[in-house]
């Protein structure tokens, strides 16, 4: 099932309406709430929240909850279509994109969320006044800020995050070029079904890789099941990979579905690995310019290194 078909927490659709009434979202706002105006604007606030998770789907491609880098994006984006039924074209929906990576890539709501997003929202009424809102916080998009903060944890914004350009793809199986089908279900820990180390784990051990570069969201590929346990297991990369060019006739065209553009040329065949962590992150960079408007960052010159990016746990409860 889709985050179309998932329920969101009655907690966040609390935050949303908050925010569209009072542009605030503490736990004491949404206990003062007018009662009368609650119920007034329930529904639409509610549409707004399907809207929110539908564009998450068919815009940013993300099939599924679990690679939503934050909940918490729901409300903001929810504010905006509240105030704008429609899907964002043109500007807006570049604003908003920005807006979304910024949040993403960045750690955003792993402390203080009620006030970041209390924050953000005038950042969406900006962008509903279709103008690019000033940040006070830089993106980091080199391939060395994403080699050195991408230590993989499923459960991490970051992580999430890069998963999402990787979903955004459509990766295909590298054995017969179906659609991978990515399940909730298997992507809450790292050991996932669905996450592939290209280079295996023990392989790169048995070279005296440290662990930082092994267990790297560059390194991870996303497939199905069945290939990443029973066809691929520890083998080097040109030993499966081998395998697959005799079995796929469009190999090639399936890689690039994994950032993977030119299986020549990404030290797949010689096993060359610090070329293909150098490759990758080249092109998972270059992604992430294309989702990045670039500014000045009020001064604040580059991103700090990432030390807790997971979720807040917001809860309305003592």
């Amino acid at each position: 099932t889709g985050i179309v078909t998932e329920r969101v927490s009655s907690s966040t659709i609390l935050q949303v309406i908050a925010l569209i009434m009072t542009k605030e979202c503490k736990r004491q706002t949404i206990l003062k709430l007018e009662k009368d105006k609650f119920i007034e604007i329930f529904d639409k606030a509610c549409d707004a929240i399907e809207r929110t998770v539908e564009y998450f789907r068919s815009f940013y491609r993300i099939p599924v909850s679990q690679l939503l880098p934050y909940n918490a994006l729901v409300a903001p984006f929810s504010y905006f279509f509240y105030f704008h039924p429609d899907k964002p074209t043109g500007d807006k929906q570049k604003y908003l994109q920005d807006f979304f990576w910024r949040c993403s890539l960045s750690g955003r709501y792993s402390s203080a969320v009620e006030s970041k997003l209390a924050q953000d929202i005038k950042r969406i009424d900006t962008i509903l006044e279709n103008e690019l809102p000033s940040y006070d916080w830089p993106i980091d998009s080199s391939k060395d800020f994403i080699i050195s903060n991408g230590w993989f944890g499923a459960g991490r914004s970051y992580i999430k995050a890069i998963l999402c350009i990787f979903s955004y793809k459509e990766p295909k199986s590298f054995n017969d070029n179906s659609i991978v089908n990515i399940g909730n279900y298997w992507l809450k820990q790292a050991n996932s079904k669905n996450y592939h180390h290209f280079f295996p784990k023990s392989y790169l051990k048995k070279k005296g890789v440290d662990e930082h570069y092994i267990n790297n969201i560059v390194n991870i590929t996303i497939v199905d099941d069945f290939l990443n346990k029973r066809e691929i297991g520890s083998s080097s990369p040109s030993t499966y990979m081998a395998k697959f060019k005799s079995e796929n006739e469009s190999l090639e065209s399936t890689m690039k579905t994994h950032l993977i553009d030119d299986i020549e040329s990404f030290g797949i065949w010689d096993d060359n690995y610090d070329l293909f962590l150098n490759n990758r992150a080249t092109l998972i960079s270059k992604e992430i310019k294309s989702r990045i408007i670039i500014q000045q960052e009020n001064g604040v010159k580059q991103q700090n290194n990432l030390i807790n990016d997971y979720e807040e746990d917001i809860t309305l409860n003592e």
